[in-house]
């Protein structure tokens, strides 16, 4: 038992940590798509956010480390997430707040190249 509970705490670690980073990807493309400033970084975390949009939609809009939380004792998490070190009550408004922020930021990414690039 130890051992499945040992597994659960890094699935959630390894889970959170890419929560933050794809957030930190998310926040950085809305920042630079409104300030205009296009950097070699904005590609980066562009192929970041849409990389973790294939993966979310390829697997039916469900976070594919749910089921493996699931598999491992996780009796708390989400539905569409896994139980991430983050209160319960913010884990259902994740998918809607950072899709609203991604979409935002990419279109005011692709404006702006669009304005530089004629």
């Amino acid at each position: 038992m130890p051992q499945r509970k040992t597994r659960l705490f890094l699935i959630k670690l390894v889970h959170t940590i890419l929560f933050l980073i794809i957030s930190a990807c998310i926040l950085y493309i809305l920042y630079a798509g409104l300030r205009g400033e296009l950097t070699p970084l904005i590609g980066v975390a562009m192929i970041v956010v849409i990389a973790e949009i294939l993966i979310y939609s390829l697997n039916g809009f469900r976070c594919p480390m749910t089921a493996l939380a699931k598999r491992y004792g996780d009796e708390e998490g989400h539905d569409l997430i896994a139980d991430i070190f983050l209160p319960q009550w913010f884990i259902p408004l994740v998918v809607p707040v950072c899709t609203l922020l991604a979409v935002t930021g990419m279109v005011a990414v692709v404006v702006t190249w669009l304005r530089t690039a004629v």
